[in-house]
């Protein structure tokens, strides 16, 4: 089969990003003042999505969250806006992942005094990847995996396998760390291989920044 590359965007979720803590107030768009904002407008390092956050009961209030999205396959973007209900003592996500915000409108939030949102950016490539589905019906099989931590990035990572299928969606997929230790809980470069019968891989990513380039490539010895 033709070698796996992926490039992982990593980044550490930001509550507040995009908008600090501040009182919404009917028909007065939030103001876009957090770290990833500049002139007016937020805009993140790999598209994200968007994430109100609020310790008060906002859920009779909606939000609408406009900003750029990529457009697929291009390196070029599109206008994008999502209206999201407002959380109550809770964390509320977009469904779409935007490039950059450039409003968050406020609607029927007139009756709040001290109750405040804070608007920011979900993590980015934190946690478990997606299942990559290797050839298992190759003899003698060795699966080589190579991690590189690009630039000036950083990463915590393990890579795990599983024998159970990748496409069956009504099943959670048994995890088993890779055989090569080194491979697990990694924080620098590794490359690695195995003669271990593997199904399907995945990267977990239990933190770090900037992106985790991984390479799989898999060959016989016949």
């Amino acid at each position: 089969m033709r070698p796996i590359q992926k490039v992982i965007d990593i980044a550490a979720a930001d509550a507040n990003g995009v908008s600090t803590a501040e009182t919404p107030v009917d028909g007065v768009d939030l103001t876009i003042a957090g770290a990833f904002a500049s002139g007016g407008v937020a805009t993140f390092p790999y598209p994200t999505y968007v994430t109100l956050t609020s310790t008060d009961d906002l859920s009779a209030t909606t939000f609408t969250v406009i900003g750029t999205a990529v457009t697929p396959n291009t390196s070029g973007s599109v206008y994008l806006s999502e209206t999201i209900t407002g959380p109550n003592n809770s964390t509320v996500t977009t469904t779409n992942q935007f490039v950059t915000v450039t409003a968050v409108e406020v609607s029927t939030a007139s009756t709040y005094t001290t109750e405040t949102v804070e608007v920011g950016g979900a993590a980015v490539g934190i946690g478990n990847g997606p299942w990559w589905p290797l050839d298992i019906y190759n003899p003698n099989q060795v699966t080589t995996i190579s991690c590189n931590i690009l630039a000036s990035g950083s990463a915590t990572y393990s890579v795990q396998f599983t024998n159970e299928d990748p496409f069956d969606t009504t099943i959670t997929q048994l995890p088993v760390a890779h055989p090569v230790a080194a491979l697990t809980g990694a924080s620098t470069d590794q490359t690695a291989f195995t003669t271990t019968l593997m199904r399907a891989v995945r990267v977990n990513v239990a933190s770090g920044s900037g992106q985790l380039r991984v390479t799989v490539v898999q060959q016989s010895t016949v």
